[in-house]
């Protein structure tokens, strides 16, 4: 069976029986929640050695084959390109469709986490590369970590041969171990879609957030039908785009229903890999690249985000300096978000209003009961520029080999 039709019946089976959940126990509600913290923990439970171990392999292959500086740069402006394309669609789409306001009512401040940019690049290089094998919500570092390890070993390669070849080995191990996790995630659906609907319904039970979910549904289905098969079409030729992105609606699925990109990471190894053949050498770089740093949902969520708060607040409108200054702050601000692989698109929110100022600081609180959707939708659409973004550097570098739709996991 398919990985996104288990995906898609564990789902099925978790809204069948939240809809007849009692949802005013506390105990079950509290349960549900460990159970589906759980299930994002058991995703990526797995990601780790085959991340480290891929990447080295990567890195190495790629320094041999004198290409890892060209695909590196043709990666982040496939990145560039994508996060500016996503966030001036999010901006089109609320100036054309005009969301109706959302009600101000009095809330609080809320225990939000800080960007903390400054912190991030503290990570980058802890005081030993081993505690980057430990940080288990930033890749980044560990990636760092098999870069140059994988550029070391290119520079001895009689001296690297022993370690070239287990590492070889334990990356296919751990890829192996690998699948067995991102199988197994479809019962975790059951318990993430049973929460997903608890967050829905309380968030849907005021009514005030209807345009504004619909908005972005909108935007999701606009980016998957629409944006990423022109874009595939118009760089990889007189191909089928939708069957590509038909291998990204597991991913999709997991990511909607999580809101993290860590847990998703894994399926998307599997499915460029094993349903668009990209070569491992390929997919084990760009993929994470795209994880973090290709945030561009965060950028088109934030972007529609900001102006239903700031016509929720008032009726002048927003200027085209203004227009210009949010495109391009929710860019910039979603190549930082690696450190959150959930919960980040918010935390960009909360961080464009206080950079905004002039008393919006607080306007993000508005949407504070929908902030679980914001994560959904960008996840998602995150998922869908890692798997198409990934496929168009492989099919640039001539390293994929073409699968027929049959063979799709």
């Amino acid at each position: 069976m398919k990985i996104w039709i288990k995906y898609l019946a564990g789902i099925v089976i978790g809204i069948a029986f939240a809809l007849i959940a009692p949802t005013r126990n506390d105990i079950f509600n509290e349960a549900v929640k460990v159970l589906a913290d759980l299930s994002i923990r058991f995703g990526r439970y797995s990601l780790y050695p085959v991340l480290f171990f891929s990447f080295t392999i990567g890195v190495y292959e790629l320094r041999e084959s004198r290409s890892l500086l060209k695909l590196g740069t043709f990666t982040s402006l496939i990145l560039i390109i994508t996060t500016i394309l996503l966030a001036v669609t999010g901006l089109i789409s609320v100036l054309v469709r005009n969301p109706s306001r959302i009600p101000i009512f009095v809330e609080g401040t809320t225990d939000i986490e800080a960007l903390g940019i400054v912190e991030s690049f503290r990570q980058l290089l802890p005081t030993s590369a081993f505690e980057a094998l430990t940080n288990g919500s930033f890749i980044l570092p560990l990636c760092i970590f098999g870069g140059f390890a994988g550029a070391g070993c290119a520079v001895d390669k009689s001296e690297a041969k022993a370690t070239l070849t287990l590492f070889d080995s334990l990356s296919r191990v751990a890829y192996a171990v690998m699948t067995f996790f991102v199988d197994l995630v479809s019962i975790g659906m059951i318990a993430l879609s049973i929460n997903w609907v608890f967050e829905y319904r309380s968030m849907i039970a005021s009514r005030v957030f209807v345009d504004f979910i619909l908005l972005l549904l909108f935007d999701l289905l606009f980016v998957a039908l629409v944006l990423y098969p022109a874009l595939i079409r118009l760089l990889c030729g007189k191909i089928n785009p939708y069957r590509i992105l038909y291998a990204g609606i597991a991913p999709v699925l997991a990511s909607f229903f999580s809101g993290d990109t860590i847990m998703t990471l894994p399926v998307l190894l599997r499915h460029t890999n094993e349903s668009l053949g990209v070569r491992r050498r390929i997919s084990s770089v760009t993929l994470p690249m795209f994880s973090i740093f290709g945030r561009g949902g965060s950028a088109l969520v934030v972007t529609v985000s900001f102006i239903v708060i700031l016509k929720s607040y008032s009726s002048l409108g927003i200027s085209f300096s203004d227009m210009v200054w949010l495109i391009g702050a929710a860019i910039l601000i979603s190549f930082f978000l690696g450190r959150f692989p959930s919960g980040g698109t918010f935390i960009a929110l909360a961080a464009i209003c206080a950079l905004y100022g002039r008393g919006f600081e607080a306007g993000y609180l508005i949407l504070k009961p929908a902030a679980f959707f914001l994560g959904s939708v960008a996840a998602a659409i995150d998922a869908l520029t890692a798997l198409a973004g990934t496929y168009i550097v492989g099919k640039k570098w001539d390293m994929v080999n073409h699968r027929d739709l049959r063979f799709f996991i």
